[in-house]
């Protein structure tokens, strides 16, 4: 047991510094799965297979990592508040999506996730640091 939590304890690290390194790769990517994954489960039926749904939480979770990393290698200030607000709206609209607390209508997850890996792509393509100055003077 103890091996297994040091081996995941190191392939998290690992995970978490491939991720931040490649932000706005992983971000656009996860929030694009994301995106078909949501468009697929009402196709497929197969939602309440508990796997099935748990990839919601595999999408967020690595999108967090992405957005965190972006949020500090973006060279615009206005990408930071939209990457925080896109990612926040993701995830308050699966969780809501898990645990029915609101009825919102699907187009809204589509959205909120085309949103934000529309954001990745945009900050990988305009606003990245090219040296670590830049990063130190956005702050």
């Amino acid at each position: 047991m103890v091996y297994f939590q040091i081996n995941l304890f190191f392939c998290i690290a690992f995970m978490k510094s491939l991720v931040i390194k490649y932000s706005d790769y992983f971000g656009a990517s996860s929030t694009t799965l994301c995106l078909i994954h949501c468009i697929l489960s009402p196709i497929l039926f197969i939602s309440p297979i508990w796997w099935w749904s748990g990839l919601n939480f595999l999408f967020i979770t690595i999108s967090g990592f992405a957005v965190y990393g972006s949020f500090n290698n973006t060279s615009s200030k206005m990408m930071k508040p939209l990457l925080c607000i896109a990612y926040c709206v993701l995830t308050l609209s699966i969780v809501n999506e898990q645990f029915h607390f609101l009825h919102v209508p699907e187009i809204f997850n589509y959205s909120a996730a085309a949103f934000l890996a529309g954001l990745h792509i945009y900050n990988l393509k305009y606003c990245q640091c090219k040296d670590d100055e830049c990063c130190i003077h956005n702050q």
